[in-house]
């Protein structure tokens, strides 16, 4: 009893010098190329995040990511040329919210390499698809090989996890620049991202 007592006190006065030596809060804001399913369907992601220094390599993490992406397939995909109409559009926007720790695996004067996992992400994902189909008609005019077919729409709320790895570099005490590389799996969804972060580190609020 007495031994977990005095590694509780050594452990607890370890984290107490750390935190009123080290800058314990760092917000984030990144952005960058998104890829939803197969990598078929390409956007853009904008990140802000949140991170509260536990040790020197271990970091709570948060992060609100918004994504959009789409995908249009044209006409001349399917060789038909006189056709001047978008044969189908996916159009995919997404709003995450992950919440996990940082891991340093490698930290040197200006350099840091870390790795991220989330064990609990909730995403609320919307799709919206539309465009034309094959005329049905045996020989359709030409230009009418194609009609117009209903748009679809669909939102959902899934659960999953993410993992990645990350790179910042210290510009100053307080400002780092870095880059993001992250993968999420959902349920019968996945999505990538590659981002480029400015990080703001700072004291106790």
């Amino acid at each position: 009893m007495k031994t977990t007592i005095v590694l509780l006190l050594l452990i607890f006065i370890s984290l107490s010098s750390f935190s009123q030596s080290e800058l314990k809060n760092t917000i984030g804001l990144s952005g960058g190329f998104t890829l939803f399913g197969t990598g078929d369907i390409k956007g853009y992601n904008f990140t802000p995040k949140y991170e509260r220094q536990l040790t020197k390599l271990i970091a709570f993490q948060s992060q609100l990511s918004f994504a959009n992406a789409q995908r249009h397939t044209s006409a001349e995909d399917f060789g038909v040329a006189n056709n001047p109409y978008t044969i189908s559009f996916l159009q995919s926007s997404s709003q995450k919210l992950n919440i996990g720790f940082l891991v340093g695996i490698f930290k040197r004067q200006s350099h840091f390499w870390g790795i991220n996992a989330s064990a609990g992400a909730v995403r609320s994902t919307q799709f919206r698809y539309g465009g034309f189909r094959l005329n049905p008609m045996k020989n359709p005019p030409v230009g009418l090989e194609y009609i117009p077919d209903p748009p679809y729409f669909q939102r959902s709320l899934s659960l999953g996890f993410s993992g990645g790895l990350e790179y910042r570099y210290s510009v100053s005490k307080h400002l780092k620049l870095g880059l993001e590389a992250a993968y999420q799996q959902y349920i019968r969804d996945t999505e990538a991202r590659i981002n480029f972060v400015v990080y703001y580190s700072f004291y106790r609020f």
